[in-house]
């Protein structure tokens, strides 16, 4: 099949989010099926096109837009050792200018940014020579491609008999604004502003659009596809998305095993593998935690288990629980390391606790090989999170060796088997109830089974043979392609 898979950002070109990582690994095992996958993102002004080795392809087009003739052009590459190429749509005062990937949801220019990315796109596609049968959107900024193709747009469709799949990868962030804005891109309103199309109390909503005019959708777990039909984790589209529930699915986010591998990964002190005996893994995750206290100024106590922690400090990461356990933090025998940044009120939070006790330190910001160096040192990798559509940060620990301790929602609970629940499968900590009483429990239990010593081994093996590649969402994602290309379009 051919395959074009639209995003925001893309590893290694572009990321801010999760979406990046996906983009950036997806494609390539899509293709080792021998599927021709392509990929279409912005050139932001970050992307420097000759790091990337991006060459023009001479495709430009002149459109009306937003008040002005717009024109666009496109650059391509390809992902490094892959033979996926990769589009960059240029626009220079939408794109080129701004150093950062998001100017933020309550910006107009934002929404013209990513709708002009769309209609640019489609403009741009047919001159490429690649004709897709399948177009796969992600989240909010690519879904005004759906209300194109459905409207504006259709004759494409036609002429590719070409499916929409649309992935949810955060329900949080939908893009709504005020219907005026349709008039501005070139949208007729009596065809999409509508209850079936997305028309959402009066605003329009672009996360809908693609619920509504995609052939089918996925989420990036399966717990979070259930989710997201309930009024709790719905943000409001819960009965939209129920009404769809037949072209819905979920289908897990993958890890690259290359780039976190603890075997080959020059960023740690240590290297070990699963393969490795037992005691000598053991040996090496000490030699790490070891490097990492001396690294954060900590105190090399084997009695303490280091609890490490890389995030984007903001609510829904699960810091309000934290924040109601600061007095337990100063007393828990455990040392906790904090890498990442956000709201003010928890950067400033996890300063202060660092600047306080003896067992806590925090490195507000974020360092790549600070992050493999967490992972690699940590006995225990927290993630609390209020919601968690997919989740990487408990995929890198289980690969190196870390119990992630968990709230059991979305793909957090998809991954992470309690081994209180489950003694012989567990391979960490998880609680149901997103409450600090019950994160303190979880705190509490996971300081238990620290010192359990002898079980130790056993779990390190456990958590590193936990299979989180790629290749099996690949294929579930080749079977989902084959079978909307079964069925009758829309």
């Amino acid at each position: 099949m051919n395959i074009l898979m639209v995003a925001t950002e893309a590893v290694p070109f572009a990321k801010e989010g999760g979406v990046a990582d996906v983009i950036g690994s997806l494609p390539q095992e899509l293709a080792r099926l021998g599927h021709e996958v392509r990929i279409f993102i912005p050139r932001y002004g970050v992307i420097d096109p000759a790091y990337w080795g991006l060459h023009e392809t001479g495709i430009t087009r002149t459109f009306y837009f937003a008040g002005h003739e717009q024109t666009v052009s496109l650059w391509q590459s390809a992902l490094p050792d892959s033979s996926v190429t990769v589009y960059l749509l240029e626009h220079g005062w939408f794109f080129g200018r701004h150093p950062r990937l998001y100017l933020g949801l309550d910006q107009h220019e934002e929404q013209w940014r990513f709708i002009l990315f769309c209609r640019g796109l489609l403009e741009l596609l047919p001159h490429t020579g690649f004709v897709p049968d399948i177009i796969h959107l992600n989240d909010w900024q690519t879904a005004p491609c759906a209300a194109y193709l459905r409207s504006t747009y259709r004759h494409l469709l036609r002429k590719g008999a070409m499916r929409i799949i649309y992935t949810i990868h955060n329900l949080q962030y939908q893009g709504c604004w005020d219907p005026s804005i349709l008039h501005e891109v070139g949208l007729d309103p009596a065809q999409v502003f509508i209850a079936s199309g997305l028309e959402f109390w009066g605003d329009v909503n672009w996360m809908k659009a693609g619920i509504m005019y995609a052939d089918a959708l996925t989420t990036v777990s399966h717990r979070y596809s259930e989710e997201v039909q309930s009024l709790d984790y719905g943000w409001g589209l819960d009965e939209v998305l129920a009404q769809r529930r037949s072209r819905l699915f979920g289908i897990p986010n993958g890890l690259d095993w290359q780039a976190w591998n603890p075997e080959t990964d020059s960023m740690i002190a240590a290297h070990y593998s699963v393969e490795t005996s037992p005691e000598r893994m053991q040996e090496a995750k000490e030699r790490n935690r070891s490097a990492l206290r001396q690294e954060l100024g900590l105190l090399d106590a084997p009695a303490l288990p280091v609890i490490g922690i890389v995030s984007r400090l903001v609510d829904q990461k699960g810091f309000d629980l934290l924040a109601a356990l600061t007095a337990e933090l100063r007393q828990l025998p455990l040392q906790l390391v904090i890498l990442g940044n956000g709201h003010w009120q928890y950067e400033q939070m996890f300063r202060e606790l660092a600047a306080s006790t003896d067992t806590v330190r925090a490195h507000i910001g974020f360092d790549v090989a600070l992050s493999h160096r967490i992972y690699a040192g940590s006995d225990f990798f927290l993630m609390p999170s209020a919601f968690e559509p997919g989740g990487l940060g408990q995929l890198i620990a289980l690969r190196y060796g870390t119990l992630p301790i968990v709230h059991a929602t979305g793909g957090l609970a998809d991954t992470v088997t309690d081994v209180d629940v489950d003694p012989v499968h567990g391979n960490g900590i998880s609680f149901p109830d997103y409450s600090s009483a019950a994160l303190l429990d979880a705190l509490q239990r996971a300081l238990r089974l620290y010192g359990e010593r002898e079980r130790w081994p056993e779990l390190l093996v456990r958590a590193m043979g936990y299979d989180s590649r790629w290749s099996a969402s690949a294929r579930a994602y080749s079977q989902l392609y084959q079978r909307v290309l079964r069925c009758l379009p829309r």
